[in-house]
């Protein structure tokens, strides 16, 4: 049964943690706007679209926010009991500190749950919608980027520059300047105009109306010297001209992007476990093959692998070397030296192919266990940490406890990367990355939850140093207070 007691604990870690959480969440999510911006400009989007975008792809930090959340609320609520004396009074009631951390300890839990089951089915379902959303922005407006005063170079050949863009979506330019990008042998092509239109956009073809220009154009492809010379550029005025321009290629590229190589991040936990099985179970078959096909360029005959003793195995010769002439003798030898070098060579441009099939792998693991799993585990293990330390720091407020909780967090986050780096480079298992900052985490929570619980002046610098000065004591020269006296 909660008690009064238990209201009251949680009421006042609440209403922190619904400060934090909100403040965070706006930081991150300005954050990451920023960083996604680039998707966004360009495309003629509306603030709904790029609103909903962000929503759907913003989701993605609660799984940051939530842990350093709950240890920053931990440290400052309990830092609070401890400043204004209520941790003791509580203690000396004979309540321990356990029994005290126990109501909010399950709070953290039941968040740990949602947090879990928020990974494992709303997130990747956002995700899916904004990866849909982001494919159909893609299909329907072309990823060009028309900024002003710069030279768009992703139209290969053509290069455009527009000064000013103005109109609905901005479809309308002023000061227009088009230059294709040939080599000097081949033709060439320079428009000049005064205002542009973009009058239509799909995923083959963009159609450009131009107004009050010039049209330089050299045609020498094909041409000798002397033709070159008889042949003046041609200089062609007019009030409008239609240009398309080939985006298919473009187009492709984005959508490419966009829908293939993370379609993992999409999938649920038991999702992933088949995924990931089918895929170990395709690369055993994929690999046995190809070594047995080594196996049989390299003894010519059919073996079956696992039967194979190399250290015994020995092929009789259909011919009697000995009875073979010296030149014979060298062309076999150097013609099985050719052999083993051209399947070594075969064998180290493959390497790049398994390092980047065994770096797949470790990054779907690494999702699956630390952004669906683990961050849920960091939750109760930041709790651990936070709730100790803020009654051996004893104090409230943002300003100590902030500093505290970033360090921490910093500290976890940056272990994390450099697991996941590991076990990326196939250093370290995909498993033990996932896992190891919370592994490395949770005894230093145990650790700070003992040490309050004794009381500990944990953070007390005189009792480290005690022992030092102590030591150094012993070496100092003792004052004869006898003779002193008389001085």
């Amino acid at each position: 049964m909660i008690k009064k007691l238990d209201w009251y604990i949680i009421r006042t870690f609440f209403g922190p943690f619904l400060f934090i959480f909100s403040v965070l969440m706006f930081i991150f999510v300005i954050q990451f706007a920023f960083t996604q911006m680039d998707k966004f400009l360009g495309k003629g989007l509306n603030i709904w679209d790029i609103t909903k975008l962000l929503y759907y792809l913003g989701l993605d930090v609660i799984r940051l926010v939530l842990p350093l959340t709950i240890l920053l609320s931990s440290i400052m609520a309990f830092g609070g009991f401890g400043e204004r004396y209520e941790l003791a009074a509580m203690k000396s009631a004979g309540i321990s500190l356990p029994r005290i951390m126990f109501p909010l300890f399950g709070f953290v839990v039941i968040m740990s749950i949602g947090l879990f089951y928020f990974c494992n089915t709303t997130l990747p379902d956002n995700q899916r919608r904004a990866r849909n959303m982001l494919i159909n922005i893609n299909q329907t407006r072309p990823a060009l980027n028309f900024e002003e005063g710069r030279f768009i170079k992703e139209m290969e050949p053509f290069s455009i520059k527009i000064e000013k863009k103005r109109g609905k979506n901005d479809s309308e330019w002023e000061q227009v300047f088009i230059h294709k990008n040939a080599p000097s042998s081949e033709d060439q092509l320079t428009i000049i105009a005064e205002k542009g239109n973009i009058v239509s956009k799909d995923n083959y073809y963009l159609k450009l109306e131009l107004y009050n220009g010039y049209l330089y154009q050299n045609n020498i492809n094909g041409k000798n010297r002397e033709e070159l010379q008889r042949q003046g550029a041609t200089q062609v005025k007019f009030d409008t001209l239609t240009q398309y321009y080939d985006i298919s290629e473009l187009i492709k590229k984005a959508l490419d992007k966009e829908s293939g190589g993370d379609n993992f991040r999409y999938k649920s936990f038991s999702e992933l476990n088949k995924y990931i099985d089918s895929i170990k179970k395709s690369n055993v078959v994929y690999y046995k093959d190809l070594s047995r096909n080594r196996v049989l360029i390299l003894f010519g005959d059919t073996y079956p692998m696992d039967s194979i003793d190399y250290k015994k195995f020995h092929k009789k010769l259909p011919f009697d070397w000995n009875k073979l002439n010296d030149d014979t003798k060298f062309q076999l030898v150097r013609s099985a030296i050719n052999q083993i070098k051209i399947d070594k060579d075969d064998l180290g441009s493959r390497s790049s192919e398994i390092k980047s099939t065994g770096k797949f792998v470790s990054k779907m693991i690494i999702w699956q266990h630390k952004n669906i799993v683990s961050y849920s585990i960091t939750c109760i293990v930041f709790f651990l940490i936070g709730a100790p330390l803020g009654s051996i720091i004893r104090k409230g407020g943002v300003g100590m406890p902030v500093v505290v909780a970033v360090i921490i967090f910093i500290i976890f986050y940056v272990s994390g990367l450099y697991m996941e780096n590991l076990a990326k480079n196939q250093i370290l298992n995909a498993y033990w990355a996932s896992w190891l900052p919370n592994a490395i985490f949770l005894p230093l929570g145990i650790f700070l939850t003992i040490k309050s619980m004794r009381d500990s002046e944990l953070f007390d610098i005189d009792k480290y140093l005690g022992p030092v000065k102590k030591f150094f004591s012993k070496f100092k020269k003792k004052k004869n207070i006898e003779h002193s006296r008389y001085q």
